[in-house]
């Protein structure tokens, strides 16, 4: 059985219309024209004669597509010559800053993104395809990549602080190579880490990081060139590349490693009842066996391509050196020392030159001029002012930090310190040696007011003392290099 039609007839007058033709045909009165308008009586009249003139169209309102406000099409135009010409690469805020710095031109950054957005010339995050990271095919050979890494973590949980692990993963097998603990990511473990490797297993032809600035100098010259670190030289004296990624994802197989040993190897641990790094140290060779018998893979060519150790000792080659100027009085300063060379021919031919001082990770000093080396005697520590706080480097301050718990562990809290609320006012607070101490003891009313009924200073000295063994060990952590 077919079904019926139905014809659906589409209005397409507005209510204004219809109420004018009405009005027009003598269906509504004047008084009734403007009341269903809801406009006054003379509106009304100025609507009908549009109407009369210009039909529908005229009731449309002069004020639609009259932006007061808008820009023209001709700044619109020139403002994006600009950008493409000048500014193609540039984001829309600063791309709105240079316009108005340079070329006087005001624009809201918002703007102007719309509009670059319309020319194609800037892809918002919603247009932006997502970034592809390929596989690539791991090396062939055991010891042609080595990808290093540290990861900060609580690895020992609630048992210990935070430490950092050291991790060499071989790409070819996916093989843990060495893991060490340590407490900071610095150039002084990464090099004790690979002398350590070197040792085991011979030298990688290179080495794969992220772009830490112990692998890579973070500031170039003015001319571009990029000075190698202390790490990278001393891979360059054994002929280790060192290859920069970009990306985490390039480096993938360390991270992976590094998101498994924060699963595995912790929890090992704790069953373990391993709760510092010399007892976690001790552990992680068992664990490196353990973890390579079950996930390393054979690599697709059998041979090694480790390298054997240098001839020359590896404890000379895995080095700091750094640059100074000799004085007059064969003097120079290195490390907070003042180094005085002995009188010789060499020593004599370096005054006004730079000397290179080469620090072994033992701390044994040598200095060297055109590759000789030169004697010399430590004359003494240069003088620092009293009380004036050491600059700590960023690589040194959880020791620093260390060491000031320490202090406050030791010197707790004392109600004559830091201008505290009870200060000067109690009696069994009294220091007789203080004479602000005894002022404030019975204050007069004048005092009190003066002083919002507390004193607003500290009163008094209080000496800081320190467990020596923990000034000894601490020490120890700022003399490395």
């Amino acid at each position: 059985m077919a079904e019926p039609e139905f014809e659906i007839e589409v209005d397409d007058e507005t209510y204004e219309v219809k109420a004018i033709k009405a009005y027009l045909r003598g269906e509504l009165k004047a008084k009734d024209l403007h009341a269903s308008l809801e406009v006054s009586r003379a509106t009304a009249h100025r609507m009908v004669s549009r109407f009369k003139e210009e039909g529908a169209g005229g009731l449309i309102s002069k004020k639609v597509g009259n932006k007061n406000r808008a820009f023209s099409s001709q700044f619109r135009s020139d403002v994006l010559t600009i950008v493409r010409e000048k500014y193609a690469d540039f984001g829309p805020t600063l791309a709105a800053e240079k316009l108005e710095e340079i070329h006087d031109l005001r624009i809201s950054d918002e703007k102007l993104r719309q509009w670059m957005i319309e020319e194609k010339l800037w892809t918002d995050r919603k247009g932006r395809q997502p970034r592809i990271f390929s596989p690539r095919d791991p090396r062939p050979r055991c010891g042609e990549l080595i990808q290093v890494d540290g990861s900060y973590h609580r690895w020992f949980e609630k048992r210990g602080g935070e430490c950092c692990l050291i991790v060499f993963i071989d790409d070819a097998t996916s093989e843990l190579k060495l893991l060490r603990f340590v407490e900071h990511e610095t150039s002084y473990n990464y090099m004790n880490c690979l002398m350590v490797y070197i040792q085991r297993f011979g030298r990688p032809e290179a080495l794969f990081a992220d772009r830490h600035s112990i692998f890579r100098a973070t500031n170039p010259k003015g001319n571009g060139v990029r000075m190698p670190t202390q790490f990278a030289r001393a891979c360059g004296k054994l002929e280790i590349q060192i290859i920069c990624a970009k990306t985490p994802q390039a480096k993938g197989r360390v991270e992976r490693a590094n998101r498994t040993l924060q699963d595995r190897l912790i929890k090992g641990m704790r069953l373990a009842n391993i709760s510092t790094m010399e007892e976690g140290n001790r552990f992680l060779e068992k664990y490196r066996l353990d973890h390579n018998r079950r996930f390393a893979r054979e690599p697709l060519d059998p041979s090694d391509a480790h390298r054997p150790a240098p001839n020359a000792d590896l404890r000379n080659l895995l080095t700091y050196a750094v640059e100074r100027k000799v004085f007059k009085d064969l003097s120079l300063s290195y490390n907070k020392l003042k180094i005085i060379l002995d009188d010789c021919p060499l020593a004599r031919k370096a005054v006004g030159s730079k000397v290179s001082i080469v620090q072994t990770l033992q701390g044994d000093l040598e200095i060297l001029y055109d590759e000789q080396a030169i004697p010399f005697r430590v004359f003494d520590k240069i003088r620092r002012v009293r009380d004036v706080p050491e600059v700590v480097d960023h690589k040194r301050l959880g020791s620093a930090l260390a060491l000031c718990k320490t202090i406050s562990e030791v010197e707790p809290h004392h109600y004559k310190r830091n201008a505290h609320v009870l200060a000067g006012f109690r009696k069994n607070f009294r220091d007789p040696t203080d004479p602000e101490s005894t002022r404030l003891l019975n204050p007069p009313r004048e005092l009190r007011r003066a002083h919002n009924g507390r004193p607003r200073a500290p009163l008094g000295r209080h000496p800081i003392v320190i467990c020596s063994h923990s000034l000894e060990s601490n020490e120890k952590e700022f003399e490395k290099p």
